[in-house]
């Protein structure tokens, strides 16, 4: 199909602003939290005894000598040395992390993500935390929280092509985030593990504030996941209607999605093949060490 007539405008549901890009997943994911509970705690190494063996004289043979009988000198009796217990060897427990408090914890996650060679560049927000749990808590409910936004969006603006009086997606529209997927398929997983263990604690504070004191952190992931992942596929050619001010799918089916899935059509089919498979990395791994 030959789409003409480019024009620019704003994705489906919003003119002039894009929302932020389902990739924000990630700093909920691994930038900084989610810890799956396990138990880290060194097991107490049981005692080894070692068992030294009597002393003996090397002078003596089986008690005989080759003195006679008569100059034989008795002397004092023998006693065993008392067998030696070795000390028990003591696993080093590794120190807990000293956490900073909740309003200061931004600055330190980032020198971290730093200090393991994972690029910091498109987060902006000055409350990690706090923005991610907010972010992935409306996520797993299918909304999308622009205000809670943990990276920028995509630059350039969004493009629509109409022909013969119908108006589609521009397909170059989906490589405004091919530099934001390439972060976030690129991030370690192991990175992102370590990262919600150790703000784990922090993490359930964030929760607490907005009403979720007893939710594990872990759970709230895992339904933003499932949510995502959830998104169905569809071709490169995206029909739009423009009936009302905002632009909407055309397709009632699509139109009906929840808006995170929305947000992630358009994306294109190629980042989201990408952003579902590292989904689904992250999701084994939280699982598996749950």
């Amino acid at each position: 199909m030959s789409l003409l007539n480019t024009q620019q405008s704003s994705a489906p549901q919003q003119r002039g602003n894009v929302l932020i890009p389902l990739l924000l997943v990630i700093v909920l994911a691994g930038v900084l939290i989610w810890f799956v509970t396990r138990d880290d705690s060194p097991e107490q190494p049981q005692p080894v005894q070692e068992i030294a063996a009597p002393a003996t004289d090397d002078e003596e043979d089986n008690g005989l000598v080759d003195e006679p009988a008569e100059t034989v000198e008795l002397g004092e009796p023998e006693v065993p040395e008392t067998p030696t217990v070795a000390e028990p060897e003591v696993a080093e427990v590794e120190p807990e992390i000293e956490l900073p408090s909740l309003n200061e914890s931004s600055e330190e996650i980032r020198s971290r993500i730093e200090a393991e060679e994972q690029s910091i560049e498109p987060l902006r927000s000055e409350q990690l935390i706090r923005d991610a749990v907010v972010f992935v808590d409306n996520l797993r409910n299918g909304v999308v929280v622009r205000d809670a936004a943990l990276i920028e969006g995509p630059q350039a603006k969004f493009r629509a092509l109409e022909q013969d009086g119908k108006i589609y997606i521009d397909p170059r529209s989906y490589d405004r985030y091919n530099s934001i997927v390439d972060w976030f398929v690129s991030f370690d997983t192991e990175v992102m593990l370590t990262l919600m263990n150790d703000y784990e604690p922090l993490v359930r504070e964030a929760l607490a504030e907005i009403g979720y004191p007893d939710t594990d952190p872990e759970t709230v992931i895992l339904d933003a996941i499932e949510v995502l992942n959830a998104t169905p596929s569809v071709g490169t050619v995206i029909e739009l209607s423009d009936e009302t001010v905002m632009y909407r799918y055309a397709d009632p089916a699509l139109e009906a999605l929840p808006d995170a899935q929305k947000q992630m059509l358009r994306m294109g089919p190629d980042n989201i093949r990408r952003v579902k498979l590292k989904l689904e990395q992250l999701r084994e791994a939280l699982t598996a060490a749950s």
